[in-house]
């Protein structure tokens, strides 16, 4: 009586381990990457790779991003960014900057940043994890600066919820430096406009509107215009 038992469990435990069953506890390692162009005086599209081989779907002009993300394995990886060709499959020539040995978690969330100037561009790779919790009506935001500038000293900016920033709180993120995210703040989500300037420069001052998804975890980027002045840039998580 024990041998019928045991028997039919034991061919479907065979049974689905052949079909490729998954268990509980299973859960994909495959880390993914955005790559996002805020390098100024590049002609035509700067390009990413990773590890030695162009970044599919990564030429891009001035301001933008991948539209979907790219898969990474964990362990070290090394970028890569220069001028992509006219077709948008590789590089014109040797990488302008390299990225080396950068450590990618398994299950990571990316973005593989370029900013600076094409003669010397910089690259920085960013880690959208966000281990808070969010309320009903709540979203996540932090900022990025990819606006170094031409001085030897880059810009610092400093970033506000309201302007005048008469109420307590309205400095969201102060001392942004180049290639360092502020850490993210929670906010009410819906309609939010964010104010920001370089240091106590109130002639660099500028504002721009966004809306605030609840849920949302939001990364905004700090980019030169190129008409003059900054604006901010929404990169999105993959």
């Amino acid at each position: 009586m024990k041998t019928i038992l045991i028997m039919p469990i034991l061919a479907t435990a065979v049974f689905a381990a052949a079909c490729g069953g998954a268990g509980p506890t299973d859960a994909s390692t495959t880390a993914q990457v955005r790559y996002f162009n805020a390098t100024t005086g590049i002609a035509g599209s700067g390009g990413f790779t990773t590890n030695g081989q162009f970044a599919s779907g990564s030429a891009l002009a001035f301001g933008q991003s991948t539209q979907t993300c790219a898969p990474l394995d964990p362990g070290a990886t090394s970028f890569g960014f220069g001028t992509a060709n006219v077709g948008g499959t590789a590089l014109t020539g040797n990488a302008l900057a390299t990225l080396n040995n950068q450590t990618i978690a398994a299950g990571g969330n990316y973005t593989m940043v370029a900013t600076g100037s094409a003669a010397s561009p910089q690259l920085y790779l960013i880690d959208n994890n966000f281990s808070g919790s969010l309320g009903t009506n709540q979203a996540a935001v932090r900022f990025l600066n990819l606006a170094p500038g031409p001085n030897t000293l880059p810009n610092i900016f400093y970033v506000f919820s309201a302007w005048p920033p008469v109420a307590d709180g309205a400095l969201i993120a102060p001392s942004v430096l180049v290639g360092t995210p502020s850490e993210f703040k929670t906010m009410p989500s819906g309609a939010a406009t964010f104010s920001f300037l370089i240091g106590h420069q109130l002639e660099t001052l500028e504002s721009n509107p966004f809306t605030l998804q609840a849920g949302s975890v939001n990364t905004f980027a700090i980019v030169p215009k190129t008409s003059g002045g900054f604006e901010l840039i929404k990169i999105a998580r993959c």
